[in-house]
């Protein structure tokens, strides 16, 4: 089976091709993703490199956030468009999951944590088994991949939301650097920005078929439809 999966949810836009579980190719943009239709003739030209082309998939799979709504939508937007003439499958699985999968050192929790807007936080605590390319949520099991698995918190109350002795990640760091510094340990903090790669997401989607999103939507966390607390 070959599947074409593609990440816009942060500021590093990526796509990989797998053949199977076997990642083939690879590309990663930098930058924002926007709404202009470009990267769709880049990400062709990127395919047709390979020798690629949409009709070549057997399975779509979209990174689903949290993150950029609009990048997000228009990357399932453009899936769903290249599944819909032979009624083949498209999938989503979290960017956030897919960001603590490629952070992980082994098995290790990580917390992932983003700006949600409005005054508010989002959080995510993963058990990961990078070896196996598994994740799970810290405490409640299999993730659903859907706004369900987040935790939505004022910035004051960040420190009770995450569990002791996790590796703290963010694709938000610039913004959110002051304040991680000041409530975690810095042993604890990836003192950059990281960003969730398509490999991962792939990788994610492809090791357990019974937790990837079938008919996805973006993560969306506003209104308040996650875990507040706090």
């Amino acid at each position: 089976m070959r599947s074409l999966v593609i990440d816009r949810s942060s500021a590093r836009p990526s796509m990989a091709v797998f053949e199977d579980s076997e990642q083939v190719c690879e590309k990663i943009w930098d930058g924002e993703p926007t709404r202009a239709p470009t990267w769709l003739t880049e990400l062709a030209r990127a395919l047709a490199d390979h020798g690629l082309g949409g009709a070549s998939f057997d399975a779509f799979v979209c990174g689903l956030g949290p993150g950029s709504f609009s990048g997000i939508r228009a990357c399932l937007s453009a899936l769903q468009g290249l599944a819909l003439p032979d009624g083949k499958p498209v999938y989503g699985v979290a960017s956030a999951a897919a960001l603590a999968l490629g952070q992980a050192e082994g098995a290790e929790r990580v917390t992932v944590v983003g700006d949600a807007r409005r005054n508010r936080l989002w959080c995510v605590t993963y058990e990961v088994r990078s070896d196996a390319a598994q994740v799970r949520i810290h405490g409640d099991g299999l993730p659903s991949h859907t706004a369900e698995d987040f935790q939505l918190v004022p910035s004051d109350a960040l420190g009770r939301a995450v569990p002791d002795a996790t590796r703290i990640v963010s694709a938000d760091w610039e913004r959110l650097e002051s304040l991680l510094r000041a409530t975690f340990a810095a042993d604890r903090l990836v003192a950059r920005a990281v960003y969730p790669a398509a490999a991962d997401v792939g990788r994610l989607a492809l090791a357990e078929p019974s937790c990837r999103v079938r008919e996805p939507l973006p993560i969306y966390l506003h209104p308040a439809v996650a875990a507040a607390a706090g």
